[in-house]
């Protein structure tokens, strides 16, 4: 096979590249293993004996946390990085109650709070129908003035000066009224008209059920007592050193809100009270009609 002159020409330059390649490096091999070897610096050693030396520590600045300090929900209201509060929750009245921690508890001794809530009740209004007597067209009402306890009979007309009130209208009629398991009847109710001299308006009254004013009242009591005080939103009073005042009164569930004022306290202690003994409040007793 006949080789042409381009292909000679390549062959030889790549010969001669080869050639060249070899002899460069062959001469860089020669001079590196013929070089002087480097200097070595020479160690010099130390006569003075070891003597063993204690580092001195390093500066180190330490700050105590500064005590947890009461919260705006009052002063039990208090936490710490590693001991929360213990939160309980009543199924009964629907709320949550917030101790401090066990451990905070135990180093700071509080004073008692001072009262207890022993009730919450609805205000009911200050003449009540309770029965009737007669027949048609002179019936008479049976009234109960609940500031005296009195109980009188009354008719169309009558006024009654020492609670303001006048009975405007007396009547009884026979109006549906739903007995046991939803059970519909037929039964005669007293109802009376009375016109409110103080609040310039008409109540109506029945002996079914009482009647009330829509103002909430609340009862409390020191510790361990049984007499009882009356309050209701605004109302402030003082025990010993102590001034509380009554910020809420809530029937539902029932519970007040009450700030407590001493020279005791650093600040004023702010508390949601609930009643110490579940209060059941009698369910008013409808009179059988008279006839």
């Amino acid at each position: 096979m006949a080789v042409s002159s381009s292909d000679k020409v390549l062959i030889g330059i790549a010969v001669t590249t080869a050639i060249a390649s070899a002899a460069v490096f062959g001469t860089l091999v020669w001079r590196k293993s013929n070089a002087p070897p480097p200097a070595v610096e020479k160690v010099e050693l130390s006569n003075t004996p070891y003597v063993a030396s204690v580092a001195e520590p390093a500066p180190v600045k330490t700050e105590p946390w500064a005590a947890p300090t009461a919260q705006s929900r009052g002063r039990e209201w208090i936490f710490d990085a590693f001991t929360p509060p213990e939160i309980f929750y009543n199924a009964k009245s629907k709320q949550f109650t917030v101790r401090p921690p066990t451990s905070l508890a135990e180093e700071e001794v509080e004073e008692e709070f001072g009262i207890e809530l022993v009730a919450v009740r609805p205000e009911p209004f200050r003449l009540q129908l309770i029965g009737y007597m007669g027949d048609e067209g002179h019936w008479r009402g049976t009234f109960q003035n609940l500031l005296s306890g009195e109980t009188f009979l009354g008719s169309t007309g009558r006024r009654v000066p020492t609670l303001a009130l006048s009975i405007k209208n007396l009547e009884v009629r026979p109006q549906a009224v739903t007995v046991g398991e939803g059970t519909v009847t037929q039964q005669r109710v007293a109802t009376a008209i009375v016109y409110d001299e103080r609040t310039k308006r008409e109540v109506t009254l029945t002996h079914r059920e009482r009647m009330f004013t829509g103002t909430v009242s609340a009862f409390v009591a020191a510790p361990g007592e049984t007499a009882t005080r009356e309050v209701r939103p605004g109302d402030s009073f003082k025990l010993g050193e102590s001034t509380f005042v009554i910020d809420k009164v809530t029937l539902t569930p029932p519970a007040i809100e009450v700030t407590k004022q001493s020279p005791n306290l650093g600040q004023p202690d702010h508390r949601t009270l609930n009643p110490r003994e579940p209060d059941e409040p009698d369910a008013p007793e409808a009179e059988a009609p008279r006839t």
